[in-house]
């Protein structure tokens, strides 16, 4: 059972990737684009994680949450904060 979530996950996780890799190139300055999207993303982290005396949330910055949230941007720490909100 685990291993089909896990398949999921990935599948699921690949096809976002790969929409924000097409909306990127879409755009005028795809490179602008990602970099902005990425360091939204970034900031949000250290948002989070400065205000984590005040709302008990802290995302652990590592090898796995850092490149995601630098590729997924905000969406991707608003949905690290909610899954550490419930688990």
């Amino acid at each position: 059972m685990m291993k089909v979530i896990t398949g999921v996950l990935i599948a699921v996780l690949s096809l976002f990737a790969a929409a924000l890799l097409i909306l990127h190139i879409k755009s005028r300055r795809p490179l602008r684009s990602a970099v902005i999207n990425a360091l939204c993303g970034i900031l949000a982290l250290a948002a989070v994680n400065l205000t984590c005396k005040f709302t008990g949330v802290r995302i652990p910055v590592n090898i796995y949450t850092f490149p995601g949230i630098a590729v997924f941007g905000i969406p991707a720490c608003a949905a690290l904060v909610i899954f550490k909100m419930f688990i």
